[in-house]
């Protein structure tokens, strides 16, 4: 519903560790990666399936709709592309794409959001899922994840494997807008027949179209999205899954962003089960930075956070982050930021002590073409893809560890 009418506003140890250790020269090396996914294709997502593999999801054009489509990477070949659902009206938005999931137990599960007309000026969207017991040949009847019906806004999801052949999910909910004029965050747990159980609101205020982020961790699931307050400050917030309810969320670090309209720029997560990686952008102070925390205690606190991008000549951070975990302890950070060479998507390597391992580049290309960035791990190598507005193709690239 608001996701267009609110782009109004503008756009410790660890920071100490990072500001007298020098930037390094980066040593990754990309390539590119050619997929399966049809010209015009566009809102890829990546998950990591348990046998060690990368599914790669997207909506693909046809004849008066769009299918939902997927493929599995095993490091060195796609499987043959597979339809879950033909839908002539899906909530097409790259910053809020549909998702792929295998399950402890072999089940796949998909979400993925469908407008709703609301004869209005705005149109509501649902979030519904199907689940394949058969690695996707046959799909379940689709099912709506969300007990309200109303004709609001139910989108930027998020989707994790939580054992035993479940999964948890987040959403941002807008059954509240009308009366209250604020969103919801929302949670519940799915099992591999696609049912949904356990519905749970997780903060009753939050920013109405940021991306949100969802990582297991040894301590349950760890939840990061932009929260918001009557103050209009919406900063990042994280909040975990414990006992089956969802502790008082906190603030990762109080930038004080006051803005006055949503900037569609949520956080990214990664974790190894007891450590959490976290990247987020800023606009406070009307000066752009993305900034980088790492967290020891699966997410319970975190360091004072890195600053990787902010304004300096031709540079301007833009956001859409997403980050990955390495076994040596460092993490990968990735972003877009526009610069002498036009806008581009960056990563950069982070070591546990804090040292920066120089910014590389990804890709380069218009705001459009280059949306928001996904990334997965798979063994020594990274999978990214990214794609904008529709009539944009999916890309994918990878990026060798060292």
């Amino acid at each position: 519903m608001l996701k267009r009418a609110l782009l109004l506003g503008g756009i410790g140890l660890v920071a100490s560790l990072s500001e007298r250790l020098p930037r390094a020269q980066p040593s990754e090396k990309v390539v590119e990666l050619n997929n399966p996914a049809l010209p015009g294709s566009m809102a890829p997502s990546l998950s990591a399936t348990p046998d060690g593999k990368v599914i790669l999801s997207w909506l693909e054009p046809a004849v008066s709709a769009q299918v939902f489509r997927f493929a599995v990477w095993d490091g060195k070949t796609w499987s043959t592309p597979q339809t879950i659902v033909r839908c002539a009206d899906f909530d097409v938005y790259a910053e809020a794409p549909p998702s792929v999931l295998r399950l402890s137990n072999g089940a796949l599960l998909s979400l993925w959001g469908q407008k709703i007309k609301t004869g209005g000026k705005w149109d509501g969207s649902y979030l519904f899922s199907s689940a394949s017991n058969d690695s996707g040949k046959d799909w379940s009847a689709p099912i709506r994840v969300h007990s309200d019906a109303s004709p609001s806004e139910h989108s930027f999801s998020s989707i994790i494997p939580m054992g035993g052949g479940r999964a948890a999910l987040i959403w941002l909910d807008a059954r509240d807008y009308e009366t209250k004029k604020r969103y919801r965050l929302m949670s519940a747990t799915m099992d591999s027949n696609g049912a949904v159980s356990n519905e749970k609101t997780v903060d009753e205020d939050t920013c109405t179209c940021c991306p949100t982020a969802l990582v297991k961790t040894t301590a349950g699931a760890l939840a990061a999205y932009r929260g918001h307050n009557p103050d209009e400050i919406r900063d990042i917030k994280v909040t975990r899954l414990s006992g089956g309810n969802w502790v008082a969320p906190h603030t990762v670090h109080n930038d004080e962003w006051k803005i006055t309209g949503c900037p569609v720029n949520g956080p990214a997560l990664a974790s190894n089960g007891t450590r959490v990686a976290i990247v987020w952008f800023t606009g406070a102070d009307d000066k752009p930075e993305v900034k980088f925390a790492m967290s020891q205690d699966q997410g319970s606190t975190f360091h004072s956070p890195i600053t990787l991008d902010a304004p300096e000549g031709d540079n301007l951070p833009v956001g859409h982050v997403a980050v990955s975990l390495l076994d040596d302890a460092s993490a990968i950070a990735i972003w877009l930021h526009h610069g002498s060479s036009g806008t581009e998507i960056v990563g950069e390597r982070i070591s546990n002590s804090g040292r920066l391992g120089g910014t590389f580049t990804i890709a380069s290309g218009g705001d459009s073409g280059l949306g928001y960035p996904r990334v997965q791990r798979l063994g020594n190598q990274l999978v990214v893809s990214w794609s904008g507005k529709a009539g944009r193709d999916v890309k994918t690239s990878l990026i060798a560890i060292q």
